[in-house]
């Protein structure tokens, strides 16, 4: 027999908006419905992850974005939260690796180089460091997002 998914991707889209007016609670208790009538909603698992994240609730983050992950979700910013979710937690090698996935999925996600660099960073890496910035700084012609990639260079530069 052949089973038909209901489509809820309007339900994510408007928890979505609930999370955009600040209603964090209204938007965790739709995802939570949506993923009752469908365990297997890899949007569901995503969105409420990054969610949680913005909340600070790591473990909860990391349980939904992994969940997306395992089901089969690819998308270079659940990769890059689930690699901030790790630096700020500390976990610099996991961070590294979610990063360099992102990064594998989607190469002109400059963001993930950049807070890549903040890891490598961290790990004593320099050179590496500097190498992530510089690819931020050939492949983006925002001149604020340039003015804080030569910002966090001279730093490291001068340390």
């Amino acid at each position: 027999m052949n089973e038909c998914k209901p489509n809820l991707s309007p339900f994510c889209i408007r928890a979505r908006r609930l999370l955009s007016q600040g209603r964090m609670d209204d938007a965790l208790g739709l995802y939570g419905d949506v993923l009752e009538v469908d365990p297997t909603n890899v949007m569901a698992y995503a969105d409420r992850g990054t969610a949680y994240a913005m909340l600070k609730k790591f473990e909860l983050a990391l349980s939904d974005l992994e969940q997306a992950i395992a089901l089969g979700y690819v998308d270079a910013s659940t990769y890059s939260t689930v690699a901030t979710i790790y630096f700020e937690l500390k976990k610099f090698e996991n961070s590294l690796d979610y990063f360099s996935k992102a990064i594998d999925i989607d190469p002109s996600y400059l963001l993930a180089y950049y807070n890549r660099s903040n890891v490598w960073y961290e790990l004593g890496e320099s050179e590496a460091a500097i190498a992530d910035l510089q690819k931020c700084l050939d492949s983006s012609s925002d001149e604020d997002f340039r003015q804080l990639v030569v910002r966090r260079l001279d730093f490291i530069r001068g340390k």
